[in-house]
């Protein structure tokens, strides 16, 4: 008897927890619906200008997406909010502290809010035990250097589909645990050294549809267990420094859609590609002409070679070769394109020639020591030195190179 009645009362709990309490509930804000395990509001989809009042002080789930809320306010929000959904608002302003007293909070999301422009500094501070926060397609051109600080436990960060123009260095430093990062559909045109410091853990980066067309080469550094990267649909026309060898554990890698310079300047990825097993879009040349539709990886390695074998040692940013090769190799100048960078610095006496367009690239790997011959008009005077060991003094060299003293 003491078994049955005990059955009868456990399966009256499980009822009472599947129960769910209808609008108008005392206990239940007008036109939401109320659960009671776990406690749960839903007020979705009710063209709510604001939060309704009367949100029960112990619900754990509160779903308001989908309405025409405008502004978020310090104290809505009770302490026992683990689940908060505000997407799909038109979201403008968050006063300071809305957030700071959810200790609980887990899951956040304030995704595709259009008129949310601006978040201050301490928007989620406070926020320990968060692991998702949900920012896609908004309409946030930047992001303040302390956002993040402190939310040691977020794992899962969605900017995608916002007008970001730049991320700072140390943006992410707090989020050891950030396992997935989504940074696509922004507007992002270049990656510094320290952008991605601090994220150990991170194993998806997602940074493809952006207008990146620089990565520092020291850009992925520390991310030792990123397993899948997408930069396709960029501005990329070179890797140079080869940054790509900081990443181990890379299994995906997506390239495509970039105008891939294919002259000395890809010889970094082309040699990280043949020494790594990693499962790859295709890379197709964009540049030069008689390479254009080639997969860079299906280079040979004397593609990166000059006519009759000799070596390339520089390339201009826009993909031209100004140095031609006469039969027996002695360097003859072309002349180059109006406002075309310097792509070689010497210095006077000792020095390196150094092809500054393809910094710390495959290309540089001529970095020669010379001394000018003693007892010659070269003297104590800047110039070049070639790998066949042609000395060119830059009066003969024009606009085209730059000297600058060691």
């Amino acid at each position: 008897m003491a078994i049955t009645r005990w059955g009868g009362r456990l399966a009256a709990l499980l009822l009472a927890a599947l129960a769910w309490v209808p609008g108008g509930s005392p206990a239940c804000p007008a036109l939401c619906t109320c659960y009671v395990s776990p406690p749960t509001v839903s007020c979705q989809a009710n063209n709510f200008s604001s939060v309704p009042t009367g949100l029960p002080p112990g619900a754990r789930r509160l779903f308001l997406q989908n309405n025409v809320i405008r502004a978020l306010r310090a104290g809505t929000f009770g302490p026992s909010t683990v689940t908060l959904w505000l997407y799909s608002n038109n979201i403008s302003s968050i006063q300071p502290g809305t957030f700071r007293h959810l200790p609980a909070l887990e899951e956040l999301d304030l995704g595709d809010n259009p008129h949310l422009r601006v978040l201050a500094p301490d928007t989620f501070h406070g926020l320990r035990r968060l692991q998702a926060l949900h920012l896609y397609r908004c309409q946030l051109a930047s992001l303040p250097s302390a956002i993040f600080r402190g939310l040691h436990s977020l794992q899962y960060l969605y900017l995608q589909e916002n007008g970001l123009l730049y991320l700072q260095d140390d943006l992410f430093a707090d989020l050891a645990n950030l396992s997935h990062l989504f940074l696509h559909g922004n507007r992002l045109r270049a990656l510094s050294e320290g952008v991605f410091r601090g994220l150990p853990s991170l194993d998806r980066l997602l940074l493809h549809a952006n207008r990146l067309a620089t990565v520092h080469r020291h850009a992925f550094r520390g991310l030792a267990r990123l397993t899948i990267l997408y930069l396709f649909n960029n501005s990329l026309a070179a890797l140079p420094g080869d940054p790509l060898a900081a990443l181990p554990a890379l299994q995906f890698l997506r390239l495509n859609a970039n105008p891939w310079a294919c002259d000395c300047r890809a010889r970094p990825l082309w040699a990280w590609f043949r020494r790594t097993r990693v499962s790859s879009s295709p890379v197709p040349c964009a540049s030069p002409p008689h390479r254009r539709g080639t997969d860079l990886r299906h280079l040979r390695p004397r593609d990166f070679d000059g006519p009759h074998g000799a070596r390339t040692t520089h390339c201009s940013t826009d993909g031209r070769t100004h140095r031609r090769y006469t039969r027996h190799h002695h360097p003859v100048v072309t002349p180059a394109a109006p406002h075309t960078p310097a792509v070689c610095t010497t210095g006077a006496r000792w020095g390196v020639m150094r092809p500054t367009s393809c910094e710390d690239s495959e290309c540089a790997h001529s970095l020669t020591h010379f001394q000018p011959a003693l007892g010659t008009h070269w003297h104590r005077r800047t110039a070049c030195v070639w790998m066949d060991g042609h000395t060119v003094p830059t009066s003969r060299l024009g606009s085209l190179w730059v000297a600058v003293p060691i």
